[in-house]
């Protein structure tokens, strides 16, 4: 993961072992080789969707909170994409990998979603910027790490190609720099280093949860 400012160097040295963790958690190697058992994909999947449509109301509401027109656009954006992505896996994705919806989150995805949501609404914009950063930043960073090791025929590649290219990247670039820019203005320093950790620990457990069904 490449920093790009004070606070990306700050965080990254500090979330690093939890992104080792990630990366080295038996279903992202095991969604990589293409070994991982359906059952683990399903819930992934399907609790992906209820989260991609709460991840969207907390991106709104950074847009409506922006005081920058363009950062206002941009989260504005950002939330338009994850539902036009939940729709995406919802209407195609699920149908092609035989799997039914889920009706309600489960505690990992459920923890993950209520803290973004809070953040949005009770936090800084500042710190609530840096709180929802790492659904993008890490998870490109996991996703660019599976894509490197992806085996050949892997039955996953159609979910794990969604998330790569220049888009996504272009959105990222910019999320990283209004944070950067956050970050050099606020004062709230501390809380947004801690939200960005407290974030990237929900990301692992999410992961950590997913392979339950496989046990």
């Amino acid at each position: 993961m490449k920093t790009r400012g004070l606070f990306t160097q700050q965080v990254w040295e500090l979330v690093h072992p939890t992104f080792q963790e990630i990366t080295s958690c038996r279903f992202v190697c095991e969604l990589a080789d293409g070994s991982l058992p359906k059952s683990c994909f399903a819930h992934y999947l399907t609790q992906d969707v209820l989260y991609l449509i709460k991840d969207a109301e907390a991106l709104g509401n950074l847009s409506k909170r922006a005081t920058m027109a363009e950062d206002q656009l941009f989260f504005e954006e950002l939330r338009n994409d994850g539902l036009q992505v939940e729709l995406l896996i919802r209407e195609e994705y699920l149908g092609y990998y035989e799997l039914q919806e889920a009706t309600s989150q489960s505690k990992a995805f459920a923890d993950y979603s209520d803290f973004l949501l809070k953040h949005s609404l009770e936090s800084s914009y500042e710190v609530s910027c840096a709180a929802l950063l790492p659904c993008f930043w890490i998870y490109g960073a996991v996703c660019d790490f599976i894509i490197a090791r992806m085996t050949q025929n892997n039955p996953y590649q159609k979910f794990i190609s969604t998330y790569s290219g220049d888009e996504y990247y272009s959105y990222l670039n910019t999320f990283i720099e209004i944070v950067e820019q956050n970050f050099m203005n606020s004062c709230f320093q501390e809380d947004m280093i801690n939200v960005f950790i407290e974030a990237s620990e929900h990301e692992l457990r999410i992961f950590e949860e997913s392979m339950l069904p496989a046990k």
